[in-house]
């Protein structure tokens, strides 16, 4: 089942760019980031819908596997985990579309070893994104990825099927916190209710996200926020140890919008959350305040957004909590004494 959407379209240079390579394409190698989000899945599940509604061979994969709580994204028991897209000999009749990923670095291992005659698209709302690919289209103004695949798909013409709208809405909101973040814009609502008018029901994907959650995901839930800690009262920090998912019959998938709930706290405008890993420690950094959560990504390698970023610190936990305490503490002072000039 397919429906027309009511609202204008928007159009860029880019979408032409790209528009043309998917349509003379006869596969689609759709590509989503290491420990996928809502994002980076929900537009590869509506890219994925899309190409089969046009008859398109598609495969869709990435490096690591798809979360529990977003199987009910239409494609994802198609998904391959630990993918390697030289294993698909691809060539000048395949486009290569890699969906939320600002560098190599977080795309599948081979990514960087294609032949220079395979298309690669790269669709990114990332500000630091590497630009590789053959086609690349960056628009940090865009709330999320997925709204830039609606651009794209209703600048192409091509009807969407009713799973793909309800994607692509998934995509949106849980990157734009459900409206809430400074990233929303008059745009990403005008896209959502064109969405709407494809048949999403907001309630029921609310419900397919939010309501997703195990008993074990809520006691580790708990494990985290009774560690938050305070740092000059700018900032909210809480850790999960590797021991929190076995003792709590948890996954690491069910760490996602923990750190967002630091961020409820009176006072807080910038939290952190460090999740131990078996080679180093997973940092996501939120802010809604003046210190920027990239800016202190970028720091430790990292990238992201203003408002939301990630890093990796090869690091004992311990001594990752130590580190980027300190940095904070540091930023912080500098942004009072500016204030005080």
């Amino acid at each position: 089942m397919t429906m027309e959407g009511t609202v204008p379209l928007y159009r860029c240079e880019e979408t032409s760019k790209i528009i043309p390579l998917l349509a003379g394409a006869s596969r689609w190698i759709l590509l989503s980031h290491t420990k996928p989000d809502g994002d980076t899945l929900g537009c590869g599940s509506a890219l994925w819908s899309v190409a089969r509604s046009l008859g398109k061979d598609v495969v869709w994969g990435g490096p690591d596997p798809v979360p529990e709580s977003y199987m009910f994204l239409a494609g994802t028991d198609s998904f391959i985990p630990g993918l390697l897209v030289g294993d698909l000999c691809p060539d000048r009749d395949s486009a290569v579309v890699v969906l939320d990923t600002s560098t190599a670095a977080r795309s599948v291992a081979d990514i960087s070893g294609l032949s220079g005659d395979v298309p690669v698209v790269n669709i990114d709302h990332h500000q630091d994104n590497e630009g590789f690919g053959t086609a690349v289209w960056v628009d940090p103004s865009s709330s999320s990825v997925g709204e830039m695949c609606w651009l794209l798909l209703r600048s192409w013409g091509v009807p969407i099927p009713s799973e793909a709208a309800e994607a692509l809405y998934t995509a949106i909101v849980t990157d734009c916190g459900s409206f809430a973040f400074s990233c929303t814009t008059p745009r990403t609502h005008q896209v959502a209710a064109d969405l709407l008018s494809l048949g999403v029901a907001p309630e029921k994907i609310d419900q397919l996200i939010r309501c997703s959650r195990t008993m074990g995901g809520l006691r580790l839930r708990g494990r985290a926020l009774e560690r938050v800690l305070s740092v000059d009262s700018f900032a909210a920090l809480t850790w999960i140890e590797k021991t929190d998912f076995r003792d709590t019959g948890s996954s690491s998938s069910e760490t996602e919008f923990l750190v967002n709930e630091l961020l409820t706290v009176r006072s807080v405008s910038f939290a952190v959350l460090f999740v131990e890993d078996d080679d180093c420690v997973r940092v996501s950094l939120r802010s809604r305040g003046a210190l920027s959560a990239s800016e202190i990504a970028h720091a430790f390698g990292g990238g992201g957004h203003p408002q939301a970023a990630g890093c990796r610190l090869p690091l004992p936990l311990s001594e990752a909590v130590k580190t980027l305490t300190t940095l904070l503490e540091e930023k912080n002072d500098a942004l009072r004494s500016a204030s005080d000039r």
